[in-house]
């Protein structure tokens, strides 16, 4: 691994002699680090929070506009309002822990001005980071290499905080890659699969909904995916949350609780209203969990929200079929026997927040969890890394609406 990457080692692994004890401190430094970038990633999505929820304030989303500078002020006034009295809003609730992180108590005396400072310099970060990656974009489609450009999407987020927003689209290219590995013979059954980083959805860059409550929605996709696609038994498969996120995994656990005491899992799955969608993703969403639950009445979108609804009751006996563990993957792996391995990993908008190395120590590790001639699906390009029995054996390219860059490539890497 370290020669394969001799010239983009981290400057603390550059021309120094590791032992196993050396390269375990450099790991464990590591993972510290990895996980400390989950609070900035709290701070992406308050972000999205400030400009397209409805639960705190009644000005208009922000869409764009000369009046945008206008509406950004009053909407973190109002933000700065309802924190002080969040009630059981769980993401107003996770602003004030946000808050309270970065010293400022949003109940304290006269915390209005010093918390709307403190939301206004949030914003002016990631809009700049925004601006920089839209660069970083820009330049390489100049280029006119498609393949490039997908390696550079590939780790732009290298340095960004770890969001744990999600949203339904990358489960339709999932279902897509699973009925052409299929067909082509690349995956024929799955006892066991694990999700690595299934998300949890607070306030999407694309939508920023938060008229329902959070939930994740990849776990399901998964399970009514295969089932649909006969590629698992109608009592299976099971699936692993792989998280380090204890808001994803505690989320998780308690769905998994309620539902050996029969309680069923709704899932509301939005539909933006200003997105021209292309009839497939529509006949996708439109069937979004039916093999693993029951259709019910979805929640009305409030004023100013352009969505359509789609709800879905999943049944408790399908929840209870997932697990959740703590692991970060470039830095660790779940030790399995053979028979316990995983047949089929999903990663998809995760390895994007590392560069190369760590995508290759990532690898490593997913490599050691799959069976032999298991496959872990990444819209990722990864790393060929010698030592590492996993490459790729194929990839399915999928277009969510009319706009160009509403799509993805999920590429097949099969392990030897």
């Amino acid at each position: 691994m370290l020669a394969s990457f001799s010239g983009e080692l981290p400057a603390e692994l550059q021309g120094v002699s590791l032992t196993a004890g050396s390269w375990l401190a450099w790991e464990t430094k590591r993972d510290q680090e990895i996980r400390a970038r989950l609070k900035r990633g709290d701070a992406d999505s308050i972000f999205n929070l400030v400009l397209f929820g409805t639960s705190f304030t009644a000005q208009p989303r922000v869409t764009g506009g000369e009046e945008m500078g206008r509406v950004i002020l009053a909407r973190v006034h109002d933000m700065a309002q309802a924190v002080r009295h969040p009630a059981g809003n769980e993401r107003l609730q996770l602003v004030v822990e946000w808050l309270q992180a970065n010293g400022e108590d949003p109940a304290g005396p006269d915390a209005g001005k010093r918390v709307e400072v403190v939301l206004l310099g949030n914003a002016l970060r990631v809009r700049g980071e925004q601006r920089a990656y839209a660069e970083t974009i820009a330049d390489a489609k100049q280029k006119g290499d498609a393949a490039g450009l997908f390696v550079t999407r590939s780790s732009l987020y290298r340095d960004r905080g770890l969001s744990l927003d999600t949203s339904f689209r990358p489960n339709f290219a999932i279902e897509r890659s699973l009925a052409e590995m299929k067909a082509a013979g690349v995956l024929r059954e799955v006892r066991r699969a694990a999700v690595i980083g299934p998300g949890l959805d607070f306030a999407d860059k694309r939508s920023g909904y938060d008229f329902y409550p959070m939930q994740t929605l990849q776990p399901f996709a998964l399970i009514d995916s295969l089932r649909k696609l006969r590629l698992a038994g109608p009592a299976g498969p099971a699936v692993e949350i792989l998280d380090l996120s204890d808001r994803v995994l505690s989320h998780v656990r308690r769905a998994v609780a309620r539902a050996r005491l029969g309680a069923a899992y709704t899932l509301q799955v939005p539909l933006d209203g200003d997105t021209r969608w292309l009839p497939p993703t529509i006949d996708y969403w439109r069937g979004f969990g039916l093999e693993i639950g029951t259709e019910v009445k979805a929640l009305h979108p409030p004023a100013g929200v352009e969505a359509r609804m789609h709800a879905v009751r999943i049944r408790p006996g399908v929840v209870a079929l997932l697990g959740a563990a703590d692991l970060d993957v470039v830095t660790e792996h779940m030790v399995l026997p053979e028979e316990q391995r995983f047949d089929l990993i999903v990663a998809t908008n995760v390895l994007v927040y590392y560069g190369p190395f760590e995508q290759g120590l990532a690898l490593r590790n997913i490599a050691d969890m799959l069976r032999v001639g298991g496959v872990l699906l990444s819209n990722n390009a990864l790393p060929d890394v010698d030592g590492v029995p996993m490459r790729a054996a194929g990839s399915s390219s999928v277009a969510y609406a009319e706009d160009p860059d509403d799509g993805d490539r999920v590429v097949w890497y099969r392990r030897g």
